[in-house]
């Protein structure tokens, strides 16, 4: 009964707390719905347009355009004022800034509309998807309209660039008739100008021709982009706050290559940026920075934040079709770089960089660094002599040693795309994933064209013996100077089938020949490649190949001239045993290093007599 009374006597507590628990507001998301998005409401948007201050503009909303991207991709356009927007309009590097409508996060400032427009009319991607889009993650493919044969000219890989920037830089194309319009039906027209806003380009220590080179193949699809400042900005104090200016790096050190942004969100030490892709690339490992903003350039044409980039900060994994995102810490491994440069002319140089470690990114970045290096080092117009000596290491999955020579007019294109090509073909390749850590380069080059040509080619004796060794003579003419002779013994076969073909030739011309007659096996595991690149045909090289008209195989990385034709047939069953059937057998290789680039070639037919 004394229970009883007691539950009795608390019944009136219970009815009050559980009135005022009912009556309680329900707490309120941190983000504005796109449902509740009206044409006529106002917010605030946060940005940095000068130094460390965060500054507010007005947001004016005007409407919604739904489903203007894709299915479920919205945009939110609005009407910006406030600072120097009225003189500028919007601005690149502001992309990514956020918009709050009473005290909520709307989403980010992310796409422009129209060219020289008189206002700044901007499209805000909604937070939701922003935070969506970069829950996806896993490994991404190799883009194959980037790779590229190396070693590549530089057409192929600043076209490559500027693919690259049209795949983040489209405007939104036609809207279709089922898109529904919120607001006024003019939008609708307006929708296909809208394209994301550029981010501000950093670029520092490259030479003005090959910056130019890099700006416009970076601003394909997109108004001109301009360069932003260069050198490392000073480190901010504090947290990442929303509005703060940030960078994306993709090469940093001596040479600076990057873009900047906005930060829209910052969750504990996740980050959220831009609003729109940086590069399109899905999973990603970009190092992320501070970034310092200077001040702005007004433009009728595109109005930029002179920024640069900061320490790093933290690793941007994903970069989404609404996004970029990361997390504060430790940045990512990226690909070191040291280069010694040399001349007879001047004084020595050291070059170190460090480039991100993409698949498809790493050699072109890689390249577009080398380049300017040595662009910048020697600017003279005409023939030019380099010699590269070196090693690109991958760590635990092994090394390649670099060991060559270039020469000519595009001796400088020539050097970069061969010290690089290790890289691309390796990052490329279909048995491994392996990221290299460290390249190591010592460039020496000359005010002028230093090669060697083959004149003539013989042996000791004019009559060639089976399974004897006698000594090849090869004379060469040095470029505006006299002649030589080399030696080198090479070692007769113990039989074979009717005449031999003795080649002496450079490495263009074995090349040659290797892709249309002697045709080698593609390798089949990532050792077979590892050894593939230490063997890479180079300039400096004097190549002797004895050769039969006799088919066979390449077995187990061994030539096996004059097989039967039902012996050939098994052994191409097996790719892992056999690399393929051969029109012309090689049945002596050798090899002799120079200290020029090697030029020319001459044959020879022996027929062998025995012992």
């Amino acid at each position: 009964m004394n229970v009883l009374r007691r539950l009795i006597g608390s019944l009136p507590l219970i009815a009050l707390v559980t009135a005022g628990l009912l009556a309680a507001p329900a707490q309120r998301s941190p983000f504005f719905s796109i449902d509740e998005v009206q044409p006529g409401m106002v917010g605030t948007g946060r940005t940095v347009f000068a130094g460390d201050a965060l500054d507010d503009f007005t947001v004016h909303i005007v409407g919604v355009l739904r489903n203007v991207i894709g299915p479920r991709r919205d945009l939110v356009l609005a009407r910006l004022e406030g600072g120097p927007l009225a003189n500028t309009g919007v601005i690149q590097g502001m992309s990514g800034s956020p918009v709050y409508i009473d005290g909520r996060l709307l989403g980010a400032v992310s796409y422009s509309l129209g060219s020289f427009s008189k206002e700044a009319l901007a499209g805000i991607t909604p937070i939701g998807e922003m935070t969506s889009a970069v829950e996806t993650g896993g490994p991404r493919a190799t883009v194959r309209e980037l790779s590229l044969a190396w070693p590549a000219p530089p057409t192929e890989v600043f076209a490559a660039l500027s693919r690259l920037s049209a795949r983040a830089l489209e405007p939104l194309g036609t809207v279709s008739p089922e898109t529904r319009v919120v607001g006024p039906q003019t939008l609708a027209d307006l929708a296909p100008t809208l394209r994301p806003i550029a981010a501000a380009m950093v670029l520092g220590g490259f030479d003005p021709a090959v910056g130019r080179e890099v700006r416009t193949a970076l601003s394909a699809g997109d108004a001109p982009s301009r360069q932003s400042a260069a050198g490392a900005a000073g480190a901010a104090g504090g947290a990442l706050r929303p509005g703060d200016p940030i960078g994306v790096s993709l090469v940093r050190g001596d040479l600076e290559m990057g873009a900047t942004g906005t930060v829209t969100h910052v969750d504990g030490s996740h980050v959220y940026a831009f609003g729109h892709p940086f590069l399109n690339l899905g999973p990603t490992a970009f190092a992320m920075t501070r970034a310092h903003v200077f001040t702005v350039l007004p433009s009728l044409e595109s109005s930029i934040k002179i920024a640069t980039l900061g320490p790093v900060i933290g690793t941007l994994t994903q970069d989404r079709a609404t996004a970029i995102a990361g997390t504060l810490g430790e940045g990512p491994k990226e690909l070191e770089v040291n280069l010694s440069l040399t001349s007879e002319s001047g004084p020595a140089r050291r070059v170190s960089f460090s480039v991100l470690r993409d698949q498809t990114l790493t050699p072109l970045f890689t390249y577009v660094a080398i380049l300017n290096s040595l662009t910048a080092y020697d600017r003279q117009v005409g023939a030019l002599s380099i010699s590269a000596r070196g090693a690109l290491s991958f760590g635990s999955d092994g090394t390649v040693v670099i060991d060559d020579a270039f020469a000519g007019d595009n001796s400088v294109q020539l050097a970069a795309a061969g010290v690089t090509a290790p890289v691309g073909s390796a990052m490329a390749n279909e048995f491994k994933s392996v990221m290299p850590d460290r390249l190591d380069l010592e460039f020496h080059t000359s005010e002028k064209q230093e090669g060697t040509t083959i004149e003539r080619a013989w042996l000791d004796t004019t009559r060639p013996r089976f399974g004897a060794t006698h000594t090849l003579q090869v004379q060469l003419r040095d470029y505006r100077g006299g002649t030589r002779v080399v030696s080198l013994p090479v070692t007769m076969p113990a039989q074979a089938d009717g005449p031999l073909t003795l080649l002496v030739s450079d490495a263009a011309t074995l090349t040659t020949l290797e892709q249309h007659d002697l045709k080698p096996g593609k390798p089949t595991s990532w050792p077979e490649l590892l050894t593939d690149l230490n063997a890479a045909r180079r300039g400096n090289r004097l190549y002797v190949r004895l050769m039969s008209a006799s088919a066979g195989a390449v077995v187990l990385g061994e030539t096996w001239p004059a097989l039967p034709a039902s012996v050939r047939a098994v052994l191409d069953t097996d790719s892992s045993v056999a690399r393929g059937a051969v029109a012309r057998t090689v049945v002596g290789a050798w090899e002799q290093r120079l200290d020029v680039a090697v030029h020319g070639s001459r044959e020879l037919t022996l027929t062998l007599t025995p012992q």
